[in-house]
């Protein structure tokens, strides 16, 4: 009688909790929605009252008519998927020699103290100078594009995943020796699970910088893609249009964001609370 008792205390403290939670998530969304409510209205007032010129800032208005306009033009298309393409293709190699090198930095404490130095001086590096060396390289085309995200995508994941790697408990590294455990499968029972959170991290920050990456390139030299389309229309002064075109940006940034974050709510299911998930 008294463990029903306690138990049913337990389980309405916990729907309590979980209420409450709710409503301070809720609340904070009111909040975001208000803030972002209170800056599209001063977008919209403040060219019009010529607080500030149109050509500098167009109201939030003609940004979305200047964006309906551009979906709807037979060249967009292709430019959004050069882009995109690029985006994807950076991002994928980028996570990949991150993720590996990563790993065998972790693995290998020879290699590490070998190659690290060489990495982080690399890093060091503002990655625009590079671009156009790779023109230069790899010609106006995708690749050069393609090669410029990689670069800068694949530092993130590289640390993250050594970081994820060496905080590993010793004790449970301990745990896997004292049953005989071989180091592949200590790594794939123990390190791996135990560092996929903190990778996971790495990935997510990889896929902006390869946005950012693959936006550079095109600024530097080419005659396709979004970041073509932004050069275009500054000279031209077509402000509306280059504010429409970041938008695209900030959706294709966003949308590959949130998908990974839901990949890494679904795929890493033993992930501690800590973060209020």
């Amino acid at each position: 009688m008294a463990k029903s008792a306690a138990l049913q205390m337990g389980q309405q403290v916990g729907a309590s909790f979980q209420n409450g939670k709710k409503q301070e998530d809720l609340r904070y969304r009111l909040y975001s929605l208000a803030i972002i409510i209170v800056i599209l209205a001063v977008w919209e007032i403040a060219p019009r009252l010529g607080l500030v010129s149109p050509i500098i800032l167009p109201s939030f208005t003609a940004v979305v008519g200047a964006l309906i306009s551009l979906m709807q033009q037979d060249f967009f298309l292709r430019h959004f998927s050069v882009t995109l393409t690029e985006i994807v293709a950076g991002f994928v190699l980028g996570t990949s020699i991150g993720l590996v090198l990563g790993i065998a930095l972790a693995v290998w404490p020879a290699a590490k103290r070998i190659a690290y130095p060489f990495v982080v001086g690399f890093q060091a590096i503002p990655k625009i100078v590079f671009a156009p060396l790779f023109i230069a390289w790899f010609g106006f085309g995708m690749s050069s594009k393609v090669v410029m995200a990689v670069v800068i995508s694949f530092f993130p994941v590289l640390i993250n995943t050594m970081v994820g790697l060496e905080s590993v408990p010793a004790e449970a590294r301990k745990l896997m020796r004292s049953i005989k455990a071989t180091p592949l499968q200590t790594f794939r029972k123990v390190s791996l699970p135990h560092a996929l959170p903190v990778i996971f991290a790495g990935v997510k920050a990889a896929l902006t910088f390869a946005v950012i990456g693959a936006i550079v390139g095109e600024f530097v030299g080419s005659s396709e893609g979004l970041g073509y389309l932004v050069e275009l229309y500054k000279n031209q002064l077509r402000i509306d249009r280059v504010f429409a075109v970041i938008v695209i940006l900030a959706a294709i940034g966003a949308g590959g964001y949130f998908l990974l974050e839901w990949l890494d709510r679904k795929l890493i299911f033993w992930r501690s609370d800590v973060e209020g998930k």
